[in-house]
């Protein structure tokens, strides 16, 4: 069994808070399936983007919206979402209150490729390793 401090992991900060830790299974031996651990404020979500591979959203509490390849599900603890490999998608808590959850990435290493979208305006998304 392995312990992995939640606080030793990569993060994404939004709107100067951390918004989500990231689980790269390449980073800890004998893992191949990687998560992002999700709690965010409302309103808060990344731009658009795609991954290589598969992703599967866990809502554990709240409520969001979740855009991909052209729908729209507002997602809550009942649902579970799987987003294709490819498919352009973001998301964003409704609140109110935070939404956290679980996102699956069936991959060894995170890879995630912005798409250019007009109706995204938070430029405040970063990625931060600890110590850096």
């Amino acid at each position: 069994m392995q312990i992995i401090a939640k606080n030793s992991l990569p993060t994404v900060q939004i709107n100067g808070e951390v918004a989500a830790h990231i689980l790269n299974a390449s980073d800890h031996p004998g893992l191949s399936v990687s998560a992002f651990i999700v709690d965010v404020a409302t309103d808060a979500g990344p731009p658009r983007h795609t991954h290589p591979y598969e992703e599967i959203f866990v809502v554990v509490e709240g409520t969001v919206r979740l855009e991909a390849g052209g729908d729209t599900v507002d997602a809550t603890p009942d649902d579970i979402c799987v987003v294709p490999a490819g498919m352009p998608h973001k998301f964003a808590n409704l609140g109110p209150g935070r939404a956290r959850m679980v996102n699956i990435h069936a991959a060894k290493d995170v890879v995630t490729e912005f798409v250019p979208d007009e109706s995204d305006t938070n430029e405040s998304y970063a990625y931060n390793r600890p110590g850096s």
